[in-house]
């Protein structure tokens, strides 16, 4: 694969996730974290490398990607006001049919992942995003390290990561995404 069919599926990636999404928008952290899932949870090639962050997993590239994405014309933005600050919220460009023709065999062949992960967290809000994401890398470090914890030590991880929120609330969410098959390092 060609360095540009490599770019060509991220940003097309990036456009149909939006698409797929309730209201056809997304905000930056609900674009990162659906990206993430799709890495993560899909196994889709995107190449991303997330590392844990303020509001949960985090790649600057796909924001990079996001711009870039913008100065194309796949990918339209607009600022919007929050009661907390402000945000963005992304859009399909006038530019997004060509760029995901040319992905088109990729977004094929990752179809009904993107939709999966659209479908199951597309709807959430980025509070909840960032506390299910840091759910998902915390299953996936301790994995990594061949280790397994029951769901309230798997609460008590993450509040500590973010105690922001209740621990009953994650380990609500942490059985969730249990019983879904999303975790393989928290065992019941």
């Amino acid at each position: 694969m060609s360095r540009f069919d490599f770019l060509w599926n991220r940003l097309s990636t990036l456009v149909e996730i939006t698409e797929r999404s309730p209201n056809k928008k997304l905000g930056h952290t609900a674009i990162m974290k659906l990206v993430y899932f799709l890495q993560t949870l899909k196994k889709v090639p995107l190449g991303y490398h997330f590392q844990l962050y303020m509001y949960g997993p985090y790649d600057s590239s796909v924001l990079g990607d996001l711009r870039y994405a913008e100065f194309l014309g796949i990918a339209k933005s607009e600022t919007v006001s929050y009661p907390q600050g402000s945000g963005y919220l992304v859009s399909a460009g006038p530019e997004a049919e060509r760029i995901k023709q040319r992905a088109r065999g990729f977004l094929q062949r990752y179809e009904k992942d993107i939709e999966e992960v659209v479908q199951e967290f597309g709807d959430r809000s980025a509070a909840d995003l960032e506390m299910l994401s840091t759910i998902v890398y915390a299953d996936q470090e301790l994995q990594e390290k061949n280790r397994r914890k029951p769901p309230r030590e798997m609460a008590e991880t993450v509040q500590k990561i973010k105690p922001r929120f209740t621990a009953k609330r994650i380990q609500e969410e942490v059985e969730a995404l249990l019983d879904k098959g999303f975790l393989s390092a928290v065992k019941q």
